[in-house]
C-alpha cells in the first residue's frame, strides 16, 4: 500500500528514504523553498553557496527538475536537514536497477537496466544544464561536478548524450543556436584556443543530429579548416573529424583523404598494422593501443556501412577487430596529452584527453561478426564498473564526471543493445498479410 506524501520537517537524523510514500519533484521544490524560507535567504544568496545559477535554484523550486545527488547533498548538508533532502530527492527518481548487470543481461533485457539508466542520464544532464538569468539553457561544463561554466565542447557532447538517451527532458534547440554562435573562421575552439579538430568535430556532429543551422556543406568546410600537420599524427584526431565527415558526406574529398590519413597513420606491430596514440615513426618504443585502434575500427566501419567497395579498409578493420579480440589486457582507460605549437606565442598548449576505452571497444567489438561473447561481456562489465547509479553519469578514476565520459557510455550501449537484439523477422512473402 503506497501512502501520501506528508511535508517532511528537517528534525536532525529523520530520514524518509524508507518509508512508502509518493515523491514528487514538486514535493521536493517545496521542501528546498520552505528551508531556504526558514533560513532567511533570498535564492540569489543560497544559489551563490551552493556555486550553481539562481534559474537552476529557481527550477528546483518550482519542481521542473530535481537537484542532482551531489547539489542535494550540499543543500542538505548547508541547512543541516539530517538527510531530508537527500531523502527526499532520492525518492522522486523514477525507480532504476541499482546493480546493472556486467554482461550481456544490461543490454537485450528490454525491462531491466539499459531503459532505466538512459532515462536516468537524460535527467541527470538535464539537472546540470547551464542557465542563463532568464533560464535560457546555455550548454554544459566539461566536469560536471565542478562550477566552471559552459563550453562548446561539453555543450556538443551534452546536446548528443541527450540526442542518443532519447529522453526529450530539455529543448535542446536554445543550446544549439549558442553552440552555433561560438563558432570561429577555423570551426570551434577549445578553452586554449586555436584549431581543435575534435571540437569542430564534435559540434559539427551535435548540431546535425538536432538543427538545421548548419549545412552538410558547411560542416565539411570547418571540419577542413580545422586540420592542421599536427592533426594527422594523432589517430584520435583523424578518427574523431573521419566519423563526422562520412555522416555529413561519405564520399566528400575530404572524407575521403580522411580515410586514407587513418590508415597511413597505422605502425606495424609484429606484422600487425595497428593505431598507436601517436603516428610518429620516430618514437623509440612505440605500442598499439586499444582505444586508438577501436576509434580507427569504428570509423572506418562506418565508411564501409555507407557504401565504401575499398579492400584496404575492410582489411584494416578485420586486422583491428582481431587484435582487439585478442587483447589480454584489461580495457583501462586512458589519458592522451595533445601538445600543440603556438603559431605567435613561445610555449605551446597541453590539452589532456580522456578516452574512456572500454567504451570503444563495445563499439567495435559488437558490430563485427562471431566475436566471441566473453570479450564483448569483459569489455561490457568494464563500462558498468565506472556508473554511478546515484548520479546517472559515468565517473572518471579520480571521481571527475567529465561529459564526454557518459556520451561514451550511452552511445556504447545503444550501440550493442541494436546489434545484439535479435528481432524475428518473417520471411519476406509474409510482410504484408493481413
Amino acid at each position: 500500500m503506497v501512502g501520501a506524501y506528508v511535508e517532511p520537517t528537517s528534525t536532525p537524523g529523520r530520514s524518509v528514504a524508507g518509508a512508502l510514500v509518493t515523491v514528487t519533484t514538486e514535493d521536493v521544490g517545496r521542501e528546498l523553498r520552505r528551508l531556504r524560507r526558514a533560513a532567511g535567504e533570498t535564492q540569489a544568496e543560497l544559489a551563490g553557496i551552493i556555486g550553481v545559477s539562481r534559474a537552476n535554484l529557481t527550477q528546483w523550486e518550482t519542481g521542473k527538475y530535481l537537484p542532482s545527488s551531489h547539489n542535494a547533498q550540499q543543500l542538505d548538508d548547508h541547512f543541516q536537514a539530517g538527510n531530508t533532502l537527500v531523502s527526499l530527492a532520492e525518492a522522486a527518481r523514477s525507480p532504476r536497477d541499482e546493480s546493472p548487470a556486467a554482461g550481456l543481461s544490461g543490454v537485450v533485457d528490454t525491462t531491466g537496466s539499459v531503459l532505466q539508466v538512459f532515462g536516468q542520464v537524460g535527467r541527470s544532464l538535464a539537472e546540470h544544464l547551464i542557465r542563463d538569468e532568464r533560464g535560457r539553457a546555455l550548454g554544459w561544463r566539461h566536469n560536471l561536478q565542478k562550477t566552471s561554466g559552459h563550453t562548446a565542447l561539453a555543450s556538443a557532447y551534452g546536446i548528443s548524450a541527450m540526442s542518443v538517451v532519447g529522453e526529450p527532458y530539455i529543448d535542446l534547440h536554445s543550446i544549439a543556436e549558442n553552440l552555433y554562435e561560438m563558432r570561429t573562421e577555423y570551426g570551434w575552439q577549445g578553452r586554449s584556443g586555436g584549431r581543435r579538430p575534435e571540437t569542430t568535430a564534435a559540434a559539427v556532429d551535435a548540431l546535425c543530429r538536432v538543427s538545421t543551422l548548419l549545412s552538410a556543406d558547411e560542416g565539411l568546410a570547418y571540419l577542413e579548416r580545422s586540420l592542421d600537420d599536427f592533426s594527422r599524427t594523432r589517430p584520435f584526431l583523424l578518427s574523431s573529424v573521419l566519423c563526422t565527415a562520412v555522416r555529413l558526406r561519405p564520399d566528400a574529398p575530404l572524407t575521403l583523404a580522411l580515410v586514407d590519413d587513418l590508415l597511413s597513420a597505422r605502425l606495424d606491430f609484429d606484422g600487425a598494422l595497428l593505431w598507436p596514440e601517436k603516428s610518429d615513426r620516430s618514437l623509440v618504443a612505440p605500442e598499439p593501443s586499444a582505444v586508438h585502434t577501436a576509434r580507427a575500427v569504428v570509423a572506418l566501419r562506418e565508411v564501409l556501412r555507407n557504401g565504401a567497395e575499398r579492400t584496404d579498409v575492410r582489411d584494416a578493420v578485420d586486422q583491428g577487430t582481431q587484435w582487439l579480440i585478442d587483447h589480454t589486457h584489461p580495457d583501462d582507460n586512458v589519458t592522451e596529452e595533445l601538445v600543440r605549437e603556438k603559431a605567435s606565442e613561445t610555449g605551446a598548449t597541453r590539452t589532456a584527453i580522456r578516452h574512456f576505452t572500454s567504451a570503444w571497444v563495445v563499439q567495435a567489438l559488437v558490430c563485427a561478426p562471431r566475436v566471441p561473447l566473453p570479450r564483448i561481456e569483459r569489455a561490457l562489465s568494464s563500462l558498468w564498473e565506472r556508473y554511478q547509479p546515484g548520479l546517472g553519469l559515468w565517473a572518471w578514476g579520480s571521481g571527475d564526471l567529465p561529459i564526454r565520459m557518459t556520451l561514451d557510455a550511452v552511445t556504447a550501449l545503444r550501440v550493442a543493445a541494436l546489434a545484439l537484439v535479435t528481432a524475428s523477422i518473417p520471411p519476406s512473402g509474409e510482410w504484408h498479410r493481413p
